[in-house]
């Protein structure tokens, strides 16, 4: 390009056009010479102006500016009046309606009077679960800044506070017959269920929580004031049952209870039910076979010797593991020890034996029902002596062990217990029932006595004292008739073990006795620096707490003796070897127990308890996606409201999980890749102007092919079902700070 320059100056002097190209042609000393740098083609219209503004204000001295183009006003596109978060709801509503939720919610809260249904308030406090949870009053100020009122056909204004609450009420008493018709839906769609599982959980509170709440320690360890929740789920993890419980009240009567009140049930009485191993007691079994559920669960270890003495776990007594560098060889040397004991390899870390049909004793499965009446010595005095006969016998690794065998809890095994310290003859004379008019505590009174012959004394005292009973078969006959007869316990027994378990449980177990022994020697270094510090009463008691806390207060004897000739208080905590033995001996095994009409064999019962983690993956679910906690309400059947909306954001998030499990996405990064996708509303002259969807980007698309719901993306689709709000403008001003404001 060559532009025609009419002077030059240079050093102070002028040169006309001409000489300037003689100059560029024949370069002289003192005249510039000139070349051509870049050739930028024709200029257009744009350019041309700009050079003709620069020249003429070249000429005249002065800077140049620029010659911006003006864009046509028509060009500009029009701006939309909202922008709504729109495609993840939408795709969880398709969801929500799939299920028929909103025709069972519309059936059982039908709408009244009121200007809004309460079930589509219900939808959308579901479905900000699942997108955006947070409290009830960020959910009246969420709503408008979505497409949920033109989804929903919902007034945002009428969406408040106060109306939200008032639903919250009439969703809890409709709770049961909710959940009383879900069984049902799923096995419309997936057919009979393949399998059941229950466990527990909790919630706790922002403030002091409602009269159901009670302050104690939550699975995760704080001290809260909290709510127990009971959840029974299908093996897709589809919510069933589900129970808000008092927060002291104990995890295993909270699943009795659910078990009771499903009995009966031909959905429930069809699959086997995986309990956890809270369940695993020889009474609560008893009651779960009352049920007629077909139940599996785990035993606690202190039952493993009544149901399956043949465990090999002697196999392992000789094996030494302290060594963490030697793990893998130290697993390796289980899994062939218990193989050689005659377990089945199914995989590296699963070895099987199967016990078959295993049935209690009638004395093991009798329950004492015994209670301060003329026979409760007689019969106290039978237990004692037969709990101890048992672990003599080996039958039973412990007194409490024993005790649960006969259906007592461990506090009164000890209490019973305590009449072993009576001589021979006073046991025989209470055997006779010559001390039957005697209260059990004025026996365990009289056993207490150190002292021989002062024991023998008070014995007589209160015989005298309530007067002789001659001993008769009637006396023996009436202890009997204080036992409630129950038939036998009769259950599907079997074992598993895992080496890679057995050996983290054994190197954990090492670390607690360092702990231990490191606890002890700082404690005596403590009271060598300043004896006079230290009492005898208060090192006693820290030691006690040490133990206590670790659960090993039984493992360990501990003398902790006064200051005596210049030394100080002396403190011995001794490991006791034989305990350390008996409480390690199960460590790597399970042992399962389950309804003996369940024909599923060993292998399958294992794999059957350990896919329990489909209702562990529910409730983490809920903590985390759903937000479950912490909970704003003070009211209970707000609580309980609470905990339905967040199993049924779980039903939907589980439905969206196995929909994308085939394309290996899960639920909560969709949501998150089709939260971007939105909804703009744009105003015309007349009418309730346009919708129109934001443009999908691939991943979206992708997505939305995978769940087969592209039709969600279609303009013309979705004019068909919108419904136009009025004023969309003036309910889209954002407040942040109501999102965890206190509902």
């Amino acid at each position: 390009m060559h532009i025609r320059i009419s002077r030059h100056r240079r050093n102070g002097k002028s040169y006309d056009y001409a000489q300037l190209v003689e100059s560029y042609r024949r370069p002289t000393d003192g005249v510039p010479a000139h070349r051509v740098i870049a050739t930028l083609g024709p200029p257009d219209s744009v350019e041309v102006q700009n050079f003709r503004a620069a020249l003429e204000a070249s000429r005249a001295g002065q800077r140049v500016a620029v010659i911006r183009q003006a864009r046509a006003t028509s060009a500009r596109p029009a701006k939309p009046t909202a922008n709504l978060r729109y495609l993840d709801l939408a795709v969880l509503l398709e969801l929500w309606r799939e299920w028929g939720l909103d025709a069972m919610l519309d059936e059982l809260m039908p709408q009244g009077e009121s200007r809004l249904r309460p079930a589509s308030v219900v939808a959308a406090l579901v479905l900000q679960r699942c997108a955006d949870p947070g409290s009830k009053l960020y959910a009246s100020r969420w709503l408008p800044r979505t497409a949920l009122p033109e989804l929903l056909d919902l007034a945002p204004d009428g969406f408040n506070n106060t109306r939200l609450h008032r639903v919250l009420d009439e969703l809890d008493a409709v709770t049961r017959p909710l959940m009383a018709k879900l069984p049902q839906r799923y096995q419309e769609r997936d057919g009979a269920f393949a399998s059941l599982f229950m466990d527990v959980t909790d919630t706790w509170f922002v403030g002091d929580g409602p009269p159901l709440a009670a302050r104690g320690k939550t699975k995760e360890g704080l001290i809260e004031r909290k709510v127990g929740i009971v959840l029974l789920c299908n093996e897709h993890g589809l919510p069933l049952r589900w129970e808000t419980i008092p927060g002291a009240q104990a995890d295993n009567v909270a699943m009795s209870q659910l078990l009771r009140s499903a009995a009966g049930l031909s959905w429930a009485s069809q699959a086997p039910l995986v309990c956890d191993r809270a369940m695993g007691k020889t009474a609560i079994i008893r009651e779960m076979l009352q049920t007629e559920l077909r139940f599996v669960t785990a035993l606690t270890t202190t039952e493993f010797d009544a149901y399956a003495p043949a465990l090999p776990h002697a196999a392992l007594t000789t094996l030494d593991v302290h060594d963490e560098v030697a793990h893998a060889q130290q697993v390796e040397q289980a899994a062939q020890r218990v193989e050689a004991a005659g377990m089945s390899k199914l995989r590296d870390d699963l070895f099987v034996l199967d016990l078959g049909i295993v049935e209690r004793a009638e004395a093991d499965g009798q329950r004492p029902m015994v209670s301060d009446t003329s026979a409760a010595s007689v019969e106290a005095m039978r237990l004692c002596r037969a709990i101890g006969e048992a672990v003599e016998q080996g039958r039973f690794a412990s007194d409490a062990a024993a005790g649960r065998s006969f259906g007592i809890a461990k506090r009164l095994t000890g209490k019973y217990l305590s009449l072993r310290r009576l001589s021979e003859q006073q046991q025989r004379d209470v055997l006779d029932g010559k001390a039957a008019h005697c209260t059990l505590t004025a026996l365990i009174a009289v056993a207490a006595i150190e002292d021989v012959d002062e024991q023998q004394k008070a014995f007589e005292r209160l015989i005298a004292a309530h007067g002789a009973v001659r001993k008769s078969k009637t006396s023996a006959a009436t202890a009997q008739t204080d036992i409630k007869a129950q038939a036998p316990i009769r259950v599907r027994v079997a074992a598993s073990f895992n080496p890679e378990l057995f050996v983290h449980q054994r190197l954990e177990r090492q670390r607690q006795l360092t702990l231990i022994e490191t606890f002890v020697t700082q404690l005596r270094d403590k009271i060598a620096a300043a004896p006079g510090r230290y009492k005898v009463p208060s090192v006693a008691a820290a030691i006690d707490r040490e133990l206590r806390a670790k659960s090993l207060l039984e493992a360990f004897s501990v003398t902790v003796s006064p200051p005596q000739e210049g030394r100080g208080i002396d403190v011995q905590v001794k490991l006791d070897a034989a305990e350390w033995a008996r409480r390690r001996r199960y460590d790597g095994f399970t042992v399962l127990v389950a309804h003996p009409a369940l024909t599923h064999d060993a292998a399958n019962l294992c794999r059957l308890y350990r896919a329990k983690d489909a209702v562990e993956k529910d409730f983490q679910v809920i903590k985390s996606v759903v937000e479950l906690r912490p909970v704003w309400h003070q009211t209970d059947a707000k609580v309980r409201a609470h905990v339905t909306l967040c199993m049924l954001a779980l039903l939907l998030e589980r439905t969206l999980s196995r929909r994308l499990q085939p394309a290996g996405k899960s639920a909560e990064a969709a949501l998150e890749s089709l939260a971007t996708c939105h909804l703009n509303h744009y105003a015309a002259a007349a009418g309730a102007g346009l919708y129109s969807v934001t443009h999908l980007d691939p991943p979206q698309r992708a997505l939305l092919k995978a769940l087969r719901l592209l039709h969600l993306a279609d303009d013309d689709a979705l004019a068909e079902k919108i419904h136009p709000r009025q004023a969309v403008v003036s309910t889209l001003r954002r407040d942040n700070s109501g999102k965890r404001a206190s509902a």
